[in-house]
């Protein structure tokens, strides 16, 4: 678990990198036709490791959509997103430190019929952050920003 857990760790650094290098003209750009803005790639990542452990513990999908809409409107500085994310990390963190080996292995179902137990949530959001941080970093490629961040150790 503490390897991923490093993982995890050392994408969040790197996202704060990205966020870092974000212009406020791009903010509301889509990242690509007909996605996501900018902004809303932002908000969504820096929820993302208490919203998808949240899911891990059975939320359904109305409980996501009222955590993430409470959130949106609050992220509204590159400093509120890092400490938004960190946040997020902190309380994953926190939540798997309590787990028992047993409750590692309890399966839980998520709202859409995914069932995984409690190692494969975790590599989940492992994934989930890996692909939106490599959004991240080929919009802003697109937008023309010279990115020194390295996306891998």
């Amino acid at each position: 678990m503490n390897e991923i857990m490093n993982q995890i760790s050392w994408q969040i650094e790197s996202l704060k990198q990205l966020f870092r290098r974000v212009s406020f003209f791009s903010m509301e750009q889509e990242i690509y036709p007909g996605g996501r803005t900018c902004q809303e790639l932002l908000n969504h990542i820096v929820l993302l490791p208490e919203a998808d452990y949240r899911l891990s513990q059975g939320a359904s999908k109305e409980e996501i959509d009222q955590f993430t809409h409470y959130w949106q409107k609050e992220l509204t500085s590159t400093e509120m997103l890092e400490a938004r994310l960190d946040l997020s990390f902190s309380i994953l963190k926190d939540a798997y430190k309590e787990l028992e080996p047993e409750e590692l292995m309890v399966k839980t179902t998520s709202y859409w019929g995914a069932k995984y137990n409690q190692k494969e949530w975790l590599l989940v959001i492992l994934t989930h952050l890996s692909h939106h941080r490599s959004q991240l970093y080929t919009f802003l490629k697109t937008e023309g920003e010279q990115i020194d961040v390295k996306l891998f150790e």
